[in-house]
């Protein structure tokens, strides 16, 4: 017999897991609306040139992609901000700045780790527009405010800038392009790779060996601002300067947002997809280690996808980390969700009056069932219970006669008479 498993890297949700995101949807997604950001969601397959259009063949070794039944070559998306972009460019009615975000899932044909599957969730914030870094600022701390809504208060994001570890590079000695991309790629895998591999990549690269002491050095700068401009004093080229300002003022603007105390300048950060081509940032939660949300600057995505040029930035982060987050500082109850309530029959000649009161209290919107099965009350209340019901409500003659209703908290076993009013007012959520 075959064994009806998901395949490797996929896994289904089960009902918790599905509240759990149901939950933390419900307390980030006010705060993403909050900054004035409205919901969209990129096609779940796109062609794939699309997605090649910008990460090149290289992508074909981390995505999912297949020949349809026409013979086009599609995949499935990898990530958000590329089917996000693709619908802006081609979308000429939107005023600036275009402010939108996504929850949804994406496919990578990758190694699966800890909160990271090959098919996980995203929630995905995006501005096209400005060229302005105030832009990049506000990503900052709306991602800031996501995971803080969502339990993590203790989180951290570490800013740096593409272009200016770019325009230090070349100080170095690095040649702009090609090279400057491995190294840049190398870089970014630092923290998940052993310092030996990762000279062996910068070696690979085709750095001398003294441009590779450089170039971990200048992975190692971070503090605040003046700490950063100040340890770059010596590089002194107009690009360095230019996205040096660039920098300053997206820490400036952070603090009349409220996050600059929890921001820092760490030019280790570079983010690995080539698509970022200025300031960039990642979210750690600081007592965990764990990394809950990155992005960053790409001013020239929505060139390659239609007429439309726009200058964007953009944060995501996954569902299932942040969610791996919150439960290591047990910050992720589902004691907290909808109340739930079983209406229990004693015989089957008050059925009608119990669905009748179920009804009622739906309407209300409050979570009710009913026995589908016909059980005795004992069985009912087992099920009620193995279930995970708040309440159960006894309907039976006796109740119906006296117009008083039996209310049973299951976790505490307490239980009153209410009338029906008096049930519905003890139902409603506060």
């Amino acid at each position: 017999m075959p064994e009806f498993v998901p395949p490797r890297g996929m896994r289904d949700l089960s009902i918790d897991e599905s509240e759990k995101f149901s939950l933390v949807l419900s307390r980030i997604e006010p705060v993403i609306r909050s900054f004035g950001f409205r919901r969209v969601e990129p096609t779940a397959v796109e062609h794939l040139e699309t997605l090649q259009a910008k990460s090149g063949d290289a992508v074909l070794n981390e995505v999912y992609y297949f020949k349809d039944k026409g013979g086009r070559d599609l995949g499935l998306r990898f990530d958000l901000t590329v089917g996000i972009a693709r619908m802006v460019a081609n979308d000429f009615g939107l005023p600036e700045p275009i402010k939108v975000y996504a929850v949804a899932p994406v496919w990578r044909y990758d190694e699966p780790q800890a909160g990271r599957y090959r098919c996980h969730w995203q929630w995905d914030v995006e501005c096209f527009g400005p060229s302005e870094v105030y832009a990049d600022a506000e990503v900052i701390a709306c991602a800031l405010s996501i995971v803080r809504a969502a339990g993590l208060p203790d989180t951290i994001a570490k800013i740096s800038h593409r272009g200016l570890v770019s325009a230090i590079l070349r100080e170095l000695g690095v040649e702009p392009g090609e090279q400057t991309l491995r190294v840049l790629r190398a870089l970014d895998k630092s923290s998940k790779i052993l310092p030996g591999e990762l000279l062996d990549l910068l070696g690979q690269a085709g750095l001398k060996e003294e441009v590779v002491k450089r170039t971990l050095a200048l992975s190692e700068i971070k503090g605040n601002y003046e700490e950063v401009e100040n340890s770059l004093r010596r590089f002194e080229s107009e690009q360095t300067k230019s996205t040096l300002a660039e920098l300053r003022t997206i820490w400036d603007a952070l603090g009349p947002l409220g996050v600059r105390d929890s921001c820092t300048i760490d030019l280790g950060v570079v983010r690995g997809l080539d698509y970022y081509d200025g300031a960039v940032f990642e979210g750690f939660d600081k007592a965990l280690g764990l990394s809950v949300f990155g992005g960053g600057r790409y001013n020239a995505l929505t060139a390659i996808y239609g007429k439309r040029a726009l200058p964007a930035t953009g944060v995501a982060g996954g569902m299932e980390r942040l969610i791996l987050a919150l439960e290591r500082h047990s910050s992720l109850s589902l004691g907290s969700t909808t109340k739930r309530i079983f209406v229990a029959v004693t015989e089957e000649e008050v059925r009608k009056q119990a669905i009748e009161l179920a009804t009622e209290l739906r309407a209300r919107g409050i979570v009710t069932e009913f026995p589908l099965k016909r059980w005795p009350l004992r069985r009912q209340l087992e099920y009620a219970n193995a279930s995970g019901f708040t309440y159960v409500v006894v309907v039976g003659k006796r109740e119906l006669e006296s117009g008083l209703f039996t209310l049973k908290e299951l976790k505490s076993g307490n239980q009153s008479q209410r009338s029906k009013e008096e049930l519905v007012s003890a139902l409603l959520p506060p």
